[in-house]
Formats: structure tokens, C-alpha cells, sequence
């Protein structure tokens, strides 16, 4: 895909990859839509915030009828936002565990129903879907977290075999340490934490690929 005038959807634009894949998306020529509660530190002629709570389904419909009112498709969704909760089993609330669900999946879930009719329409769009490492092997503490991550992974895979046949890409990136402010508030400790701006570039260059090459999946971790 050319990047160039293209019409792209970020969510969890305030920080971290999500901001940084904003700023990559607009020096390659895209218009950015920002979904996030918290307005992002980005000016830029091509960037627009929409103040979005992604735990609620109402604030996204909100969202997605705004972007339809400016632009006439949308030919990029990352669903990017993330919230993690982490502790043992027996300290984690119903509440916590649907909050983390909620941002981490079911969020991907509502914002994904919003943009597949139109691609259909067009035959065209990639949707890229930010799991992460814990989407792949669990960790102590990590319950509702990997179970957001993995199940993000599982409707990753069921919805590229769903929406290929109309020339939708859908792909999966699993980050593994990653230096953001996500990390710190999570008291994950690692030694190694990649580049939020890597992130952001691996996730360009796999849109750019040409149209009809499809990339299911991708496992980044730091050496």
C-alpha cells in the first residue's frame, strides 16, 4: 500500500507505538485518525484527535461516524491501544478482568465492525492488530492480560481467513519488551526494551507491501 493520502485509524494514539506509528504514518503521507482519551503531543496538519474512550462501545460508534463525516474509506485500522492489570488470580477482580478484556479485545472487536463493510466495498484495506509476546506464552500475574493478547491473537488469524477473499489484509504484531510508559506502569522488569519507533517502522513497512502479499504474523523481540 501507498501510504501517500491514504486514510489511517490509530488507536491508543497518546503514547508509545501508537504515537510513534502516528508520526511514521504522517512522514509517509497519510491522513491519521488518533483514537485515545489523552490528546496526543503530535502537530500535524494531517492529524486528528478524536477523543475516544476505547472501553466504551458508544465513545467508538462516536469515533467512526466523525472519521466517516471527513473521509470517504478508510484504508488503515491499527488497533493498537492496550491496558494491562496484572497480579495473582485470586486479587484480580470481574471488574479489572473486563476492563483489561475490554481494551485489549473487545475494543479491536467494535472498531474492526466499523471499517470491514466499506473495505469489503472497496476490496481493499489492511487491519493490523497490536498482541504482544504474552498473546503467545503466559507469565505469573498475566491471566487477564494474556488471555486480552491471546484471544487478540486468535481473532487475528480468524479474520484473515474471513476477510482475504475481498482483498483485506489482516495481520498480527507481537512486540516483546518494549520501552513505553505501558512497561513501567505494569512493574514488568526486563533488561532489554526495544524502541517504541522499531515498532512503528516494522508496522509501516509491512503495510507497504504490495497489495496482494499478505502477512499474517510477526514475533519481535530484543536481542
Amino acid at each position: 500500500m501507498n501510504l501517500q493520502n491514504r486514510i489511517a485509524v490509530v488507536t491508543g494514539a497518546s503514547s508509545g507505538i501508537g504515537l510513534c506509528l502516528s508520526e511514521t504514518l504522517l512522514e509517509k503521507g497519510a491522513v491519521v485518525y488518533g483514537l485515545c482519551r489523552r490528546e496526543p503531543t503530535l502537530s500535524h496538519e494531517s492529524f486528528r484527535w478524536i477523543r475516544t474512550d476505547l472501553s466504551l462501545a458508544g465513545d467508538i460508534s462516536h469515533a467512526f461516524r466523525s472519521i466517516r463525516e471527513g473521509a470517504l474509506q478508510i484504508d488503515l485500522l491499527v488497533n493498537n491501544a492496550g491496558s494491562g492489570l496484572f497480579g495473582n488470580i485470586d486479587t484480580l477482580t470481574p471488574e479489572a478482568w473486563a476492563a483489561v478484556i475490554g481494551v485489549n479485545l473487545t475494543a479491536a472487536f467494535l472498531c474492526t465492525r466499523e471499517v470491514v463493510p466499506q473495505m469489503k466495498l472497496q476490496r481493499s484495506g489492511t487491519i493490523v492488530n497490536v498482541a504482544s509476546v504474552a498473546g503467545k506464552r503466559g507469565f505469573k500475574g498475566g491471566t487477564a492480560y494474556c488471555a486480552s493478547k491471546f484471544g487478540l491473537n486468535g481473532f487475528s488469524e480468524a479474520l484473515m481467513e474471513e476477510l482475504r477473499e475481498y482483498g483485506i489484509r489482516v495481520c498480527a504484531i507481537n512486540p516483546g519488551s518494549t520501552d513505553t510508559a505501558f512497561f513501567d506502569r505494569a512493574g514488568i522488569s526486563s533488561p532489554k526494551r526495544m524502541d517504541p519507533n522499531q515498532i512503528a517502522r516494522i508496522i509501516v513497512q509491512t503495510v507497504e507491501l504490495p497489495d496482494d502479499i499478505l502477512v499474517d504474523q510477526i514475533v519481535v523481540r530484543p536481542l
